[in-house]
């Protein structure tokens, strides 16, 4: 499982700060509160948040004070700021401060959750835009891997088109290796050096539509208490990429279908139109084809993206790529625990991999963790695949009807592989530990854990 995103939360009153970190905690994040700002700094480096959230005006030293100590502690971590008091002077200091963003009190919370989202996106963006100046250079990382007809036609497809400034849709099943095709048409562009901009359609609330994608000037609406750039200003002179474009509400297919037809959009609370310079690439996982046909999307849209579509073929397309891409994923990890041992590339070739290459990444890292310092062994793969497929069933059949109760579902998946490499190994428990990856000596402790008998019957 994927750790929680880490938010630090700096306010002076204590009823914000809770409040703030329930609504947080919510929607998903690892919160982290400080009352001061020597507090603030001492959880900085401990707690390594993604972004934090201060508000502006603090006894201890305000939230531009905090920005300065953070940018001089060498982090670059986005800071978001909020006030009670907003003013245009409070808004163009702290955005000068190098803040990410600036909010009004009381915090509304479509808003929070918009700034948030835009704010780690744009800390992966910075860290991506490293990984593709490597893929840039000779030698570089983040290739399209594989030597099958299939992906030789994707890249046969990239090198066509990169270099024009054609709208590109990019199909294919989640974990195919959509964004990353996206980032290679924009390196190989000669947009390169300009702005990779990714938005998440399916994050947008409606009524935020216009803010994100054109911006709004101050005073534009309730709330808009500072300009702010759209995505497409941003995107200027570069490449937009709309991830999961087939989510967008008619409302917001309509409006788009303008910037797109002829570039044209306006910043809400502001008369004139621009018009932008910023290369379109969709992706989508969706068949949007089936969805015109349905009036589920509308036709001129996307006939207007599909100007040039590149379609990635699931995995069980070209198994054929598995034992490279494998190794490809797996990087310095493999050298260090010996490889693969035998059977085991075999074990993943046969395996149809609904989850693509993401899924193939994850169990990877998941068996280098499991497996320790040895070759990656064929048993270890299978054990880890197979509840894989057997959880294809409903969530609650494992742990019994506790439907999505975190804790009960692992302890039911653990119990499940116990049970299995229990069977497989005919009893033994210390062949069993070694199939699950775990020390001999706590095989005990998770048998009394599960209820299982410490002699299990064998055969």
């Amino acid at each position: 499982m994927a750790a929680r995103t880490r938010i630090l939360l700096v306010d002076d009153e204590r009823y914000v700060r809770d409040s703030l970190v329930e609504l947080l905690s919510i929607e998903g994040y690892a919160c982290a509160a400080a009352g001061s700002m020597p507090e603030a700094l001492e959880l900085l480096g401990s707690f390594a948040p993604a972004v934090v959230l201060t508000d502006l005006s603090m006894p201890s030293g305000d939230g531009l004070e905090l920005l300065a100590a953070i940018r001089r502690a060498g982090s670059h971590v986005p800071v978001v700021l909020m006030t009670g008091v907003g003013t245009v002077r409070d808004a163009v200091a702290a955005i000068q401060g190098g803040a990410y963003d600036f909010l009004q009190k009381p915090v509304d919370a479509s808003q929070l959750r918009l700034v948030l989202r835009r704010a780690v996106e744009h800390q992966e963006l910075v860290r991506e835009v490293r990984n593709l100046r490597e893929v840039a250079r000779p030698g570089g990382g983040r290739e399209l891997v594989g030597g099958s007809a299939a992906m030789a036609r994707v890249r046969q497809l990239i090198e066509q088109v990169a270099a024009t400034d054609a709208t590109v849709l990019v199909t294919g099943e989640s974990g195919t290796g959509k964004e990353l095709v996206a980032e290679h048409l924009h390196l190989r562009s000669a947009r390169a050096r300009k702005p990779l901009v990714r938005v998440n359609c399916a994050a947008i609330p409606t009524t935020l539509f216009e803010s994100e994608f054109f911006g709004h000037r101050r005073g534009a609406f309730s709330g808009a208490v500072a300009d702010r750039t759209g995505r497409f200003a941003e995107a200027e002179g570069g490449t937009i990429v709309l991830d999961e474009i087939g989510t967008l509400p008619g409302e917001m297919q309509a409006k788009l279908l303008r910037v797109l037809e002829n570039g044209e959009y306006q910043v809400v609370g502001e008369s004139r139109t621009r018009v932008s310079d910023a290369r379109v690439i969709a992706l989508t996982n969706e068949a949007l084809a089936e969805r015109v046909q349905k009036g589920e999307f509308r036709a001129d849209l996307y006939y207007r993206l599909a100007v040039f579509p590149i379609a990635m073929p699931p995995l069980r397309a070209h198994r054929e790529d598995i034992p490279e891409i494998a190794v490809a994923l797996l990087g310095t990890t493999l050298a260090r625990i010996g490889g693969f041992g035998p059977g085991a590339v075999e074990v993943l070739a046969s395996h149809d991999w609904p989850g693509n290459v993401r899924e193939l990444r994850n169990l990877l890292e998941r068996a280098a963790i499991v497996g320790g310092n040895g070759p990656l062994d064929a048993g270890l793969l299978r054990a880890l695949i197979e509840p894989a497929l057997a959880g294809t069933a409903p969530v609650s059949a494992l742990s019994g009807g506790d439907d999505f109760h975190l804790r009960h579902n692992l302890d039911a998946l653990e119990k499940q592989l116990l049970q299995r490499a229990l069977e497989k190994c005919e009893g033994r428990k210390k062949d069993a530990a070694a199939l699950l990856g775990i020390d001999a000596r706590n095989m005990g402790y998770y048998l009394r854990k599960h209820g299982l008998s410490e002699s299990p019957p064998r055969g």
